[in-house]
């Protein structure tokens, strides 16, 4: 299993901040100079403890702030600039998503396309021309759909990648995640249970996977959510699942994530793997 860093986002407000734009106009050249310096220092920093941490991918999100081809760009290069590791691009925005992919040294991942008829006609164009992989999202944050729904959901998406002329081996199907505070949340969770076998039986090729770890637990006290995400990680992986968004400086969750490398005999086992650390 792959753990994507979800470390690298535009929620967290350290980041935020050195993502932020700031106007030339307003300040001197030598403070603009040490403020860069400061931003990318910072993120330089973040990416590097996430590689070291264990992370196979990281991820840059832009969803939640400044969302800009200029900071996407600004971020891709940065992070490049101090990583050799696949990233992944998550962005609402297709012109944000392009100046991602034009600034990476290696296709990176594009996070995510939906049903929706603008981000499958305005991204996967884009996943097509720069070589990249994808991300289909299948589910609809505020309602539960059955498997059988979701499985109709991620048949007509991988057709449509298929189409454009995406092979099933750049794909992954992300099947959302709800909390699991709610009772349509725990519902949910069951379908996913259901759900992440069934793909291997449909698709041919084979289909990987991911999911969002920690919104699993969103809603619920702060001291009981990495358990409750450590948990979720560990039955997913049990029916499936590819890969994993996860806080990879999360001592817990990397020992989980290589427990379970070593469970599914893709690691030899050692006691430092068992450890924190």
């Amino acid at each position: 299993m792959l753990a994507i860093a979800n470390n690298i986002t535009t929620r967290n407000r350290r980041v935020s901040e050195a993502l932020k734009l700031r106007p030339a106009e307003s300040i001197s050249q030598r403070v603009a100079d040490r403020i860069t310096k400061e931003r990318t220092d910072f993120l330089q920093g973040l990416a590097g403890d996430c590689v070291k941490a264990g992370a196979d991918i990281l991820d840059i999100n832009l969803q939640q702030q400044h969302d800009e081809p200029e900071i996407m760009k600004f971020a891709v290069e940065t992070i490049q600039g101090a990583v050799d590791c696949q990233l992944c691009l998550s962005s609402n925005r297709a012109d944000t998503l392009e100046a991602g992919l034009r600034a990476c040294k290696r296709p990176p991942i594009v996070n995510y396309v939906s049903l929706s008829e603008e981000k499958l006609k305005g991204i996967l164009p884009l996943v097509v021309r720069y070589k990249a992989e994808v991300i289909l999202n299948l589910s609809n944050p505020t309602a539960i759909s059955s498997t059988e729904d979701m499985l109709k959901s991620s048949a007509v998406l991988v057709g449509a990648a298929n189409e454009a002329g995406i092979s099933n081996k750049h794909i992954c199907l992300d099947p959302g995640v709800l909390h699991v505070t709610s009772d349509v949340g725990q519902r949910h969770i069951k379908t996913l249970l259901e759900l992440l076998p069934a793909f291997s039986e449909i698709f041919d090729p084979p289909i990987r996977t991911t999911s969002w770890i920690n919104n699993v637990s969103a809603g619920a006290p702060r001291r009981l959510r990495p358990v409750i995400n450590n948990t979720f990680l560990a039955m997913l992986a049990g029916v499936g699942l590819s890969s994993a968004f996860v806080d990879v400086l999360n001592k817990e969750t990397m020992r989980t994530m290589r427990l379970i490398r070593i469970l599914r005999d893709d690691a030899i086992y050692t006691d430092r793997d068992a450890e924190l650390c």
